[in-house]
């Protein structure tokens, strides 16, 4: 263990940021002027400009790289499935054995990989008549991974999975992740457990076994000292089973530490265990290798005493030339005490890999209700993501906010909520360490595109905040929303600094683009949205895809409203407005009025019928002419954010006006907390119906419930596994 801790010492440190290179022939050399960017950009600083200028050169000709290798991975793709066809030509004329060894020896593909691709070549045939539904077209499942230049790495892995898998590997895909080939272990063993726990076939005998023998030794308290046991053990299953997971090229360290912090926890039990029951009943409970009561007695003093590591020669077998793998072992030996079995033989892959939740490893799948999720929100503002978020399914520990009227509008619209008036930079959060969701909406201004942005350099860029929160509290998860200008060139050294840090820290996280009208908003909002997860928990998450059904338009949200003073000619207007309104601005307290665009949108506001300028304190009255061009009513900006219209925002005028236009809409947090509730808790549900808890009429916070139900009466029993 010291050894490998001396060798793997600065190995956080240390990050690859483009994973997946072309590995095959012929796609081409790196265009000189990209190999001469870093040339470029220091020729800016020669020049004088500053460290911001620089990286903003250099983050253009980073958007050139990125588009070369983005041409490359799809060119990959595409020869992982050639190599695959031509298989199926080549069988026209030579005999197997002749064709296998032409591939492997003459070819240089490697002999375990020939029959992946074959079998990837016919289980995505270029022929298929299945369609899927991608950015507006409709294409082959072949197309779709091709499209996306899925690495051939995951292909090939994806071609040995069942067609479960291979389903839910490619819904992945198509919402948008970038998906790693050691996600399709994960989904492969999550699927599996939802499968043996939905058949019922998890042996509860063993439970209760150990439960009989502890009351046999001590009566008194003998059966809650035992469940309290068995929750530890529990806890300590989830977590090594999290840990076996961990990639080696880059986890060593945080595998490390893990093993660290689970060793005095293993010794307790091993303690207590010695307490609460007989030693005949360890020993005589032995089924096979290391298996049974006694194979969960070796695991724990493995784990107790750190010694979880095979060490694997390779080459001549020097000292330096050595691997060091995790006993995946300790994870089957844990999970036995909760009926599950090591079954290598067949694709029944049932152990226990889930870091969090609350579902216990003993009870079957649809029978156990979760505890909601906590989620602690930073720059909460008036509301808008925490809505979303609490529609989802999470509870609010926490909601901080700097702006008083804003705290204000969280104080009197969720009485319930815990609300905290603080200055991000000043307050301790200490007490929250160990909440399953960090989220928040950094302010926007440094990264937006209007007015003059200065990225990281902007003293309102809360972001360094926001890593040293992750840092200390250790979320299950994290999601922060930022504008769309946090992923231009110009900001992409800033946007890798993030991603590079969350890794160093132990998450896996992407970045992605949302647009407001796929998750039913009458408004082109888009917002970059940034999730990451602790290691061993993203291969279950999948972005939202857009909902089936069509947003509404401009005139068709906001028709009561401008209706509501009897303008005669309201139906004509709302046939004008037949569009999605342009992005609501001016949430900056540099803004001094209230206008709704920047000059570059004011047509798009007039096109819809919309006077941008200022705005109205009420509907237009009856007279007003037909050619009217009405100003829109802070109520009215409200719903085109998303709002109730009981959502009772607080302080002036230009401050409630500030507030709106600073919101995340409330559908657009819920499509993406939904997503990560089913990362967390292994399950998912229907966005399409979840949304009605934000169209209702009437809003009463206190109606929505501190805990999900996630299997309905209608379940499948489809959904990945909630344990």
């Amino acid at each position: 263990m010291e050894e490998l801790k001396s060798r793997q010492v600065d190995d956080a440190h240390e990050h690859v940021l483009l994973d997946d290179v072309p590995s095959i022939d012929g796609m081409g050399d790196m265009p000189e002027e990209h190999v001469h960017a870093t040339d470029a950009a220091q020729a800016a600083t020669d020049d004088g400009d500053d460290a911001r200028e620089m990286e903003t050169l250099f983050g253009k000709e980073l958007s050139k790289v990125k588009d070369s290798v983005t041409r490359w991975r799809v060119q990959q793709a595409k020869a992982a499935f050639r190599i695959g066809d031509l298989w199926e030509e080549l069988s026209q004329d030579m005999k197997v054995g002749e064709l296998t060894a032409f591939l492997a020896n003459e070819c240089q593909v490697p002999r375990r990989d020939v029959q992946r691709y074959v079998r990837l070549a016919k289980l995505f045939p270029g022929d298929c008549a299945e369609r899927i539904a991608f950015r507006g077209e409709a294409l082959t499942p072949r197309e779709l991974l091709i499209q996306n230049g899925v690495a051939s790495s995951v292909l090939l892995d994806l071609a040995g999975q069942d067609e479960t898998v291979r389903d839910e590997a490619v819904r992945m895909i198509k919402s948008g992740r970038a998906l790693q080939a050691r996600e399709l272990r994960g989904l492969k063993r999550d699927i599996a457990l939802a499968k043996a726990a939905v058949e019922g076939t998890l042996d509860d005998r063993r439970r209760r076994a150990f439960r009989n023998a502890a009351a046999r030794k001590a009566r008194d308290k003998a059966l809650a000292a035992a469940d309290a046991w068995l929750d530890s053990l529990h806890a300590l299953t989830e977590e090594v089973c999290t840990i076996a997971q961990l990639e080696e090229e880059d986890s060593s360290v945080h595998q490390i530490g893990r093993v660290e912090a689970v060793a005095p926890r293993a010794a307790e039990l091993l303690k207590d265990l010695r307490d609460l029951v007989d030693p005949e009943f360890i020993t005589a409970s032995r089924e096979g290798f290391n298996r049974g009561w006694s194979g969960t007695y070796s695991a724990l003093q493995a784990i107790a005493k750190e010694k979880v590591y095979y060490k694997e020669h390779y080459g001549d077998g020097e000292p330096w030339q050595a691997t060091y793998t995790f006993n995946s072992s300790l994870q089957w030996q844990l999970a036995w005490a909760f009926g599950y079995d090591d079954d290598r033989g067949t694709s029944m892959a049932v152990e226990r890999m889930r870091e969090a939740g609350d579902t216990p490893l003993d009870v079957p799948v649809g029978v156990y209700g979760h505890k909601a999720p906590t989620v602690l929100e930073i720059c909460a503002g008036a509301g808008g993501q925490a809505i979303g978020l609490e529609a989802a399914g999470f509870k609010h520990v926490g909601l901080v906010e700097v702006d008083k009227d804003a705290s204000a509008t969280l104080r009197h619209n969720g009485k319930h909520w815990p609300v905290i008036e603080a200055d991000l930079r000043n307050v301790d959060l200490s007490q929250f360490e160990g909440v399953d969701l960090l989220a928040g909406g950094v302010p926007c201004q440094p990264f937006s595109q209007a007015g003059k942005r200065k990225g990281a350099a902007d003293e309102r860029d809360l972001f360094p905040k926001a890593m040293k929160l992750i840092r200390d509290l250790k979320p299950k998860a994290v999601m922060l929303e930022n504008v769309t200008g946090a992923l231009q060139a110009s900001n992409a050294m800033h946007r890798l600094r993030i991603l590079a840090r969350m890794a160093a820290l132990g998450y896996d996280a992407e970045w992605r683009i949302l647009s407001g009208p796929d998750f039913g908003l009458p408004q082109k909002r888009r917002r970059a949205i940034l999730v990451g997860f602790q290691r061993g928990i993203v291969h279950r998450f999948s972005w939202p895809e857009p909902l089936a059904k069509k947003a509404p338009t401009v005139g068709e949200a906001l028709y009561d409203l401008m209706a509501a003073n009897g303008w005669a000619h309201v139906d004509e207007w709302k046939e004008r407005a037949n569009g999605y309104a342009p992005t609501i601005i001016g949430g900056s307290q540099k803004k001094g009025g209230i206008d709704l665009a920047q000059p570059k949108s004011r047509e798009s506001w007039r096109e819809l019928g919309v006077n941008p300028g200022h705005y109205a304190k009420a509907a237009p009255d009856r007279d007003a002419p037909r050619d009217h061009m009405p100003k829109l009513t802070l109520e009215m900006m409200a719903r085109l954010q998303g709002f109730r219209d009981d959502w009772q925002l607080q302080g002036s005028n230009l401050q409630r006006f500030r507030q709106i236009a600073n919101a995340f809409p409330p559908a657009m947090a819920q499509a993406i907390g939904l997503s990560i509730l089913r990362a967390l808790t292994g399950y998912k549900v229907d966005l399409e119906k979840e949304q009605e808890r934000l169209h209702r009429k009437s809003l009463n916070l206190k109606a929505v419930p501190n805990h999900v139900d996630p299997y309905p009466s209608d379940w499948d029993g489809e959904e990945l596994a909630a344990g």
